[in-house]
């Protein structure tokens, strides 16, 4: 054998004697090595809505203080990071999250706080709620910009059965920005009660959203110029290819505003919130005085 070969087979040995040894020590440390915590800027918050959910903070005490058995007496081998990542997911504060082992053996978790479409409104609490009906109590700590919606809501009938409506109201910025509140009095009366005080809209159902739009666009270019905002108390657009607008009797009360944050501190007392109320619907075609093609 060449002395060329004798340093090639003396190398090769020499590596795997080390390959070896290197396997074994990181099987030892995976055993015996504790895990410290986590460090600073090893948490990372992603919330470009600006939320203000979850802090880093939080998402340390969750996984190292709040555990029975604290992570700082397990060792690396025992360490389940499915286990941890659904940990942080349950939370009602979490969309998603992400734990990850580095190759120094520390950890990096990354998160990201509830992306809410709504706040809904009941007779006894408010919570804000996500595309998957994941909720969260809400709180004056933070106020996030999203649709209003009072109703009552179940298993049933989940909130998340006002996404469609949502996302149709999300494609038609001027309807977005109009409508203040929606009332979900049941799936057959859907009340939108806009910022231009004097009458509110009854879409009916949520089915046939691009007609019933397209019916109250129409209804709003030719007939409230000429007639006023103020000369319908309802505008319903719940029946196939008809605008149903019922006449004001009664004169507008005075303008009372109660502002959300009056709300939100009601939430942090004892007594029972009461939610913002809506006009009272009159759409029956029986009772109604005029209609959008006679107008």
């Amino acid at each position: 054998m060449s002395k060329r070969n004798l340093i090639i087979l003396f190398l090769c040995i020499i590596l795997g004697l080390y390959l070896i040894v290197a396997i074994g020590w990181s099987r030892f440390s995976a055993r015996t090595q504790k895990i410290p915590g986590l460090e600073n800027g090893m948490v990372k918050v992603i919330d470009p809505e600006g939320t203000g959910f979850v802090t880093p903070e939080e998402i340390t005490d969750e996984l190292f203080a709040s555990l029975p058995d604290s992570l700082r007496k397990l060792t690396y081998e025992e360490l389940d990071l499915s286990k941890l990542r659904l940990r942080l997911r349950n939370l009602d504060k979490i969309e998603s999250a992400e734990v990850v082992r580095l190759s120094n053996d520390s950890l990096r978790v990354r998160v990201t706080p509830l992306k809410p479409v709504a706040r809904i409104w009941t007779d006894s609490e408010s919570y804000y709620v996500n595309r998957e009906g994941k909720r969260i109590a809400a709180s004056s700590k933070y106020r996030i910009d999203v649709p209003q919606i009072t109703g009552h809501f179940d298993s049933l009938r989940p909130a998340t059965s006002l996404l469609p409506l949502l996302d149709a109201l999300a494609a038609r910025k001027d309807f977005e920005q109009m409508i203040t509140m929606i009332n979900a009095k049941d799936s057959a009366n859907i009340i939108l009660i806009p910022a231009i005080r004097g009458h509110v809209i009854n879409l009916g159902s949520i089915s046939d959203l691009d007609s019933k739009f397209a019916r109250l666009q129409t209804f709003y270019r030719r007939v409230l110029p000429v007639k006023g905002w103020e000369h319908y108390d309802t505008i319903s657009l719940k029946w196939d290819g008809q605008i149903v607008a019922s006449r004001r009797h009664n004169k507008l009360p005075d303008l009372t505003i109660k502002l959300i944050e009056e709300l939100e501190q009601e939430l942090d007392s004892p007594e029972t919130m009461e939610a913002p109320a809506p006009k009272d619907d009159k759409d029956n075609p029986e009772n109604n005085n005029s209609q959008n093609n006679n107008q």
